[in-house]
């Protein structure tokens, strides 16, 4: 395989590409934070366990979690799509991109069975509906670090500095809080 004029198999090389810079990332970075908000709330109902929340404040978490949860779907998607979808894409690209997606799938039947228990349309007992939150939870932080990494790794070649930064910081953040 040769390289010729910055090309590589019909494909741009980094040099070529768009550069990522910090106002690529704001709506994934804000939508993470918005996320990881509700995870904490959805954490603080784990540990009151077995005590409930109240009908409307389980009714209001229940909406919030169905909003942010379809929101964050469709803005991490659209977020990784316009960094990486012109870019030729090799088996390890694939095979990140394809393990966020299936997650996003996880996550949306996770939060639509915890909506149920908010809801009261389904009454697991306290022990299950703890199980349930900190799965959910936790598999929605660790998601949302992954995807960073993600970025930050399929993204390397492209990231100004700024960008690179605010990555750095969202991870660093969450793992200091």
């Amino acid at each position: 395989m040769t390289e010729h004029d910055g090309q590589r198999d019909g494909r741009a090389s980094g040099r070529d590409r768009h550069v990522i810079d910090a106002t690529d990332l704001q709506a994934l970075v804000a939508d993470h934070a918005r996320l990881h908000g509700l995870c904490d709330r959805l954490e603080a109902c784990a540990d009151l366990l077995p005590d409930t929340l109240s009908q409307d404040d389980a009714g209001a978490l229940g909406r919030s979690l169905q909003a942010i949860i379809a929101g964050h779907l469709d803005q991490e998607n659209a977020v990784i799509d316009a960094l990486f979808a012109r870019d030729g894409v090799d088996a390890l690209t694939a095979a990140l991109l394809g393990r966020i997606r299936a997650r996003h799938l996880s996550d949306a039947i996770d939060a639509d069975d915890i909506v149920a228990v908010l809801s009261g349309a389904s009454r697991p007992g306290a022990e299950a509906f703890g199980f349930m939150l900190r799965g959910f939870f936790e598999g929605c932080r660790a998601a949302m670090a992954f995807t960073e990494l993600v970025v930050l790794l399929l993204g390397a070649p492209r990231l100004s500095h700024t960008a690179r930064a605010v990555l750095i910081d969202s991870l660093c953040a969450r793992r200091a809080g």
